[in-house]
C-alpha cells in the first residue's frame, strides 16, 4: 500500500483511538492501518501520552505488516 493517509482514521486521531480504556478498540485500529504515516503518527503520540507497551509492540508489528506487504507488491511488480 502506500503511504497515504487512511480515511477511516482521520476522524479517529490518535488522541481518540488511544484513549480508550480497553486493548481490543485500540488493537482493531491499529489493523485498519495501511500507512506507514499513519502507524508512525499512532507510535509518536504513544510514545508522547500513554507509553504503553502492548499498544506500542502492536503498532510496531503493523509498521513490519506494512513494510513487508510493499516488499511483496514490489516484487510482483518486477516479476
Amino acid at each position: 500500500m502506500s503511504d497515504t493517509p487512511d480515511p477511516i482514521l482521520d476522524k479517529l486521531p490518535p488522541e481518540r483511538l488511544l484513549d480508550a480504556d480497553h486493548l481490543q478498540p485500540i488493537v482493531a485500529g491499529i489493523n485498519c492501518m495501511h500507512s506507514m504515516e499513519t502507524v508512525k503518527r499512532y507510535l509518536a503520540y504513544e510514545n508522547k501520552h500513554e507509553n504503553r507497551t502492548p499498544v506500542q509492540s502492536r503498532l510496531r508489528e503493523r509498521a513490519r505488516e506494512i513494510r513487508r506487504d510493499e516488499s511483496d507488491t514490489e516484487e510482483q511488480a518486477i516479476v
